[in-house]
């Protein structure tokens, strides 16, 4: 074997390993769920050097341990270093990880040490995936530098096979286009969704993609050898895109970033930095008006991160104050984080701009350092970035090449508000904060992410961080006594075998979770005059069940009664609070 393993173009259900040999031969992926029982293969007998497996039919989300076979030969011997991770189902909710280099295949020294430092920080966790922004071999994107300057087990090729990368070429990546250049070796190297294959619009070519994870809309751009106009087919297509998504995050990247003032000038409109000036002024408008949240390009060999900005299209002496919508830096939990409100509408309501061009080159700066949009820049310090979502918030992080954080800062989106639940005298009630943090409850006094509470009399709760900069207020009331009143079981009942969550429910679903110890012979659902509902129930785990009405119901107290298979019965409230 004589590169790889490496992961490309990870579904919920599917994934490519793809990896290369010195003789023409057979592929062979065994796969399971523990290195010592990879029980299922997929076999390609086709001989080849270039090897590339899709397997399909896999669980969402879901860790497998793989190995690699060739003429009945083992390649790699199964490990506990050697697994992947398929997708999330597309729009849910995770607390996701991904890595983010730019300008990285320099094969050096600091190239390595970028990567340690990562790994160092995150302490070796689980990363969702890795983000390249182009120039990724050096330095003429050939498939040798990318041989020895990427897949060098001491560089990138020990991380490669467990973390699956989306990159975005750069000018290296194309030889810049000189005359008599091959063909790039990056659309022979990587394989990635041109159909949609992984939750986005169809491009039709590998030079622009787009695709989800969980909650996130990524979108990878080519800004070197594509049509940078409005009216070219990658901003057509970006259009169509953005209008088609449906998921709250939206990330984009490319090589070319629209603001910097490190070793390229986003102000020269000439030919050497012209790509900058076109992603600005064409496609930015595009993102920022079906809400981006966050970009991130390479190209000038620094950091350089932005506050949150919107709609400046111009130079940097065009920028207006109004152009800013936060002047801070976001970097929580030392000040704020930058809060956005995006419901009804999602447009303009600002973006944080990031260069990290630093994962394996530094170089000087230009006129004007730094750029008046950025809060943090630096040509001193080689580094990547962490990037974590969960739910409605967003933290990033850039992380030296000791593993220290030198930036940060934190979005966080439609956090903040009143919220009003009903229930019975002497019921519980689950209150959650509006974004993901553990927090000061009043009149509680105590800090945590959740409180359960069943007051004595209708109560006002509030939530808010260490710093006051979101604050939740959670209304309490009563019911009704009519509606507290409940059809009497018959039959002797068993309490605490099962539970029901969330209640108060603001949907068609809820769900069930009962002690695995007992199997569930009958499950029905009555209103409060004993009325039997429909409901689908969908098996989710081997103790935990989803219910959806498929019709709906209205508000009010439900029972839930399930009779186990050792003839006993037990029941639970569910209120429905639309």
């Amino acid at each position: 074997m004589d590169r790889g393993p490496y992961l490309n173009l990870a579904t919920p259900n599917s994934i490519v390993i793809k990896w290369r040999t010195t003789t023409n031969c057979d592929s062979k992926v065994f796969y399971g769920p523990i290195p010592s029982s990879l029980n299922n293969v997929v076999h390609d007998p086709l001989p080849v050097k270039d090897h590339e497996v899709v397997i399909t039919g896999l669980q969402p989300y879901t860790k497998y341990y793989y190995a690699i076979a060739s003429n009945n030969q083992t390649l790699t011997v199964p490990s506990f270093s050697m697994y992947f991770y398929t997708m999330p189902p597309y729009g849910s909710n995770g607390n996701y990880k991904f890595w983010v280099v730019g300008d990285a295949g320099t094969g050096s020294v600091n190239q390595t040490r970028v990567k340690n430092g990562f790994l160092k920080h995150t302490n070796h966790q689980h990363i969702d995936g890795w983000i390249w922004l182009g120039d990724n071999a050096y330095d003429g994107g050939f498939d040798s530098e990318y041989q020895s300057n990427v897949f060098q087990h001491n560089l990138y090729g020990d991380v490669m096979r467990r973390i699956v990368v989306w990159p975005a070429p750069g000018n290296h990546d194309y030889n810049h286009n000189l005359p008599f250049s091959p063909s790039p070796a990056y659309f022979n190297i990587f394989t990635l969704p041109t159909l949609g294959q992984a939750g986005g619009l169809p491009s039709g070519t590998e030079a622009y993609y787009s695709y989800n994870y969980g909650n996130i809309h990524f979108i990878s751009l080519d800004s070197y050898d594509q049509g940078r106009g409005p009216g070219d087919p990658m901003a057509q297509w970006l259009q169509n895109d953005l209008a088609a998504n449906t998921q709250p995050w939206v990330i984009a990247y490319w090589h070319h970033p629209p603001y910097t003032k490190g070793s390229h000038n986003s102000d020269n409109s000439n030919f050497l930095d012209g790509e900058l000036v076109d992603m600005r002024q064409n496609i930015l408008p595009i993102l920022e008006n079906h809400g981006v949240d966050l970009v991130l390009c390479g190209h000038s060999h620094c950091y350089e991160r932005s506050k949150l900005i919107d709609g400046h299209y111009g130079y940097s002496n065009s920028l207006q104050p109004s152009m800013i919508k936060n002047p801070t830096g976001g970097n929580y939990p030392q000040n704020c984080p930058y809060q956005k409100h995006t419901i009804p509408n999602k447009a303009h309501k600002g973006a944080v701009y990031a260069v990290v061009g630093c994962s394996g080159k530094l170089s000087g700066t230009s006129s004007g350092w730094p750029h008046p949009v950025m809060h943090y820049a630096t040509n001193t310090i080689f580094g990547s970035m962490l990037i974590e979502v969960n739910k409605n918030r967003l933290d990033a992080k850039f992380i030296d090449s000791t593993g220290a954080i030198v930036d940060r800062f934190t979005i966080v989106k439609n956090a903040g508000g009143k919220s009003t639940y009903s229930i019975c005298p002497g019921q519980t009630l689950t209150l959650t904060p509006s974004w993901a943090e553990s927090v000061n409850w009043f009149p509680a006094g105590v800090n945590q992410p959740s409180l359960v509470v069943s007051p004595p009399l209708p109560t006002f709760y509030y939530a808010y961080d260490n710093l006051g900069c979101i604050k939740d207020t959670f209304v309490v009331n009563f019911l009704p006594p009519a509606q507290c009143t409940t059809t009497a079981l018959n039959d002797p009942e068993i309490k605490g075998r099962f539970y029901v969550y969330p209640t108060p429910i603001q949907s068609r679903q809820f769900f069930i979770e009962y002690l695995p110890e007992f199997e569930i012979k009958n499950l029905q659902i009555t209103n409060i005059l004993g009325k039997t509902l429909p409901f689908i129930l969908r098996k989710e785990t081997e103790n935990k069940l989803m219910v959806e009405f498929p019709n709906g119901v209205s508000n009010g107290i439900y029972n839930v009664i399930i009779l186990f298979s050792d003839g006993k019965k037990s029941s639970s409230k569910v209120i429905v609070q639309n």
